[in-house]
Formats: structure tokens, C-alpha cells, sequence
């Protein structure tokens, strides 16, 4: 499900003039079927607005600009949310906190009950299996268990299951690693790449961590004051480090090392993801050394 907008528009308490504030100012933007997608900006520059758009949970109004996804035409106000919300999942930040049944089996079955009241019980019992066992949980132990029983990585976990057991086509995450510890988002980080190559075709995250947006995302779009701003890979949209600090948005580390080694003259080739870099720096180095022994 390719998404495009163009020209969206959405205004806060747009009747009350005086608190009145235009959170997207004429987005435009395609995420392309696929992509491991990461939205950028400063807190207030509409990313959470713009990604709330796209399965109706703001709705877009008619003549506020068009928001396709996939077949759905959410300018429509006949479009069947409830047909969207199957194929676009959403997590929010702390993901956690959205648990509420007894059991964790509940509460991942919830949403599917809910999309699909008629489906067997028997096949209702399999797909929350393979969500649980998708997200890195054992089943069988962790099936009958209250959710608020478990640590807070688990229940996120949980959370995520929650959302994926309908098998949605996009899964868009608000913030998906706030919160967790550099071994905590390692982990998490794999478990989305695990999700993007198993279960969801395109995955779409807001963040503000830029070292995990450089490591796992293939494009990325820059937010700001409600529009898109720029729009590449991450290697091409850090690299324009004097915009970025403009924005008062921080470079990744990986960005900063490049910088550092470039004002000793060495000049690296590569993009910003770890491997890429220390790949890079080891075959310079390599270089260097065999040049200095002939």
C-alpha cells in the first residue's frame, strides 16, 4: 500500500480562532510500498498529526488537501475506516500503557475479534499464537498471564502483538524505542526489521532518536512548522548538517565521526549506518597501511 499526500492540511481547535493552530501546513509526501520509512522534526512540527491521519484516527477533511493509502481515499467520508484500520496498524508511544485485558491472550486477540467477529475460534487461537511468538514470547508461558504482570519490554511486546495479529499491510509506530536503554532498542530494532521481512510490508516510524533512524531507516522525512522539508536516505538528509541544526535537529554519531575524520583528511565513503561506517574506516585504514609498506 503505496501513501501519498498532497497538500494535507489540519488545523487544531479550528473553530476557536484564538487557540487555533495549523498543525499541517500543506504536507506532500509518497512513502512508497515497502519502505522502512522514519519521519524527523522538532516536537510540534506535525509528524504525530500526519502519521494520526493515516488510518482515520484524524480525519481528513474535504478540501484540506488528498491522503491516499493504498485503495483508500481518506478525503472520502465514505471510506470503511474500519476496513483501513485491518491494513494500517498503529503503535503509539509507550505502547505499554494500551494493555488492559486479564490475560495477555486477550488482550492480543481483542482487535482481531473486533475486525474479524466471524472468524473460527480455532484460527483465532493460531494467529495470536504466531503474533506472540513473532514479537520474541513464549506462548505457552505467557498466554494465561496478566499483562500487568510483565516487565515493561515484554509489554510492549505484547502491545505490538496487539496490533500485528490482524496482519495489517503498514504498521506505524509514534516514539517506538522512547524509553529503552541502548541493549532495549538493539533488540527492539530487530524485532521491526523481523516484522518488515514477516509480517507488515511497510513500517513508518516517528522519532526523534536520529542514530536509529540513520541505522534502520531506508528514506527519511524531515518535518517542520506542519510541512516536508526534505525527503532522501539518511545519508543524504544528514548530510546537510548546517539544515538540521537550523531545525534544532541533532546529527548522528556516525555523521559527527565522518565530520571528525574528514578535518584529518580522511574521507569517507558510506552511509550512517554502523556496519556501513566501521566497514568504511577499516578499509581506509587498510589502504593507508598497505601504502605506507610499499
Amino acid at each position: 500500500m503505496q501513501i501519498v499526500s498532497k497538500d494535507l492540511v489540519y488545523t487544531y481547535s479550528e473553530k476557536a480562532k484564538a487557540l487555533a493552530f495549523r498543525a499541517l501546513d500543506g504536507v506532500t509526501l509518497t512513502i512508497p510500498e515497502g519502505e522502512f520509512f522514519g519521519i524527523i522534526g522538532q516536537t510540534g512540527s506535525g509528524k504525530s498529526t500526519f502519521v494520526q491521519h493515516l488510518n482515520g484516527l484524524i480525519p481528513t477533511k474535504e478540501g484540506n488537501g488528498q491522503l491516499l493509502v493504498g485503495e483508500f481515499d481518506l478525503t472520502d467520508k465514505n471510506t470503511n475506516l474500519k476496513e483501513l484500520r485491518k491494513k494500517v496498524g498503529m503503535v503509539f508511544q509507550y505502547p505499554e500503557y494500551q494493555l488492559f485485558a486479564e490475560t495477555v491472550f486477550e488482550d492480543v486477540a481483542f482487535g482481531l475479534k473486533n475486525f474479524y467477529p466471524d472468524l473460527p475460534q480455532v484460527d483465532v487461537e493460531d494467529r495470536v499464537k504466531q503474533a506472540i511468538t513473532t514479537v520474541g514470547l513464549d506462548y505457552d508461558k505467557i498466554k494465561e498471564k496478566s499483562p500487568f504482570e510483565l516487565s515493561g519490554g515484554q509489554k510492549r511486546r505484547v502491545a505490538i502483538a496487539g496490533v500485528i495479529v490482524s496482519r495489517p499491510e503498514v504498521l506505524v509506530l509514534d516514539e517506538p524505542v522512547a524509553g529503552l536503554d541502548p541493549v532495549g532498542k538493539r533488540e527492539f530494532a530487530r524485532l521491526l526489521k523481523t516484522l518488515h521481512a514477516t509480517f507488515v510490508k511497510t513500517v513508518v516510524i516517528v522519532s526523534h532518536d536520529m542514530d536509529f533512524v540513520a541505522e534502520y531507516c531506508s528514506s527519511v522525512a524531515v518535518f517542520s512548522k506542519g510541512k516536508v522539508v526534505k525527503v532522501g536516505t539518511p545519508k543524504q538528509v544528514f548530510e546537510d548538517r548546517v539544515g538540521m541544526r537550523e531545525m534544532g535537529l541533532d546529527i548522528p554519531v556516525t555523521e559527527y565521526l565522518k565530520d571528525a575524520l574528514k578535518e584529518k583528511g580522511v574521507i569517507l565513503d558510506c552511509d550512517l549506518s554502523v556496519e556501513s561506517f566501521t566497514k568504511a574506516v577499516a578499509e581506509k585504514f587498510a589502504k593507508n597501511k598497505g601504502e605506507t609498506d610499499l
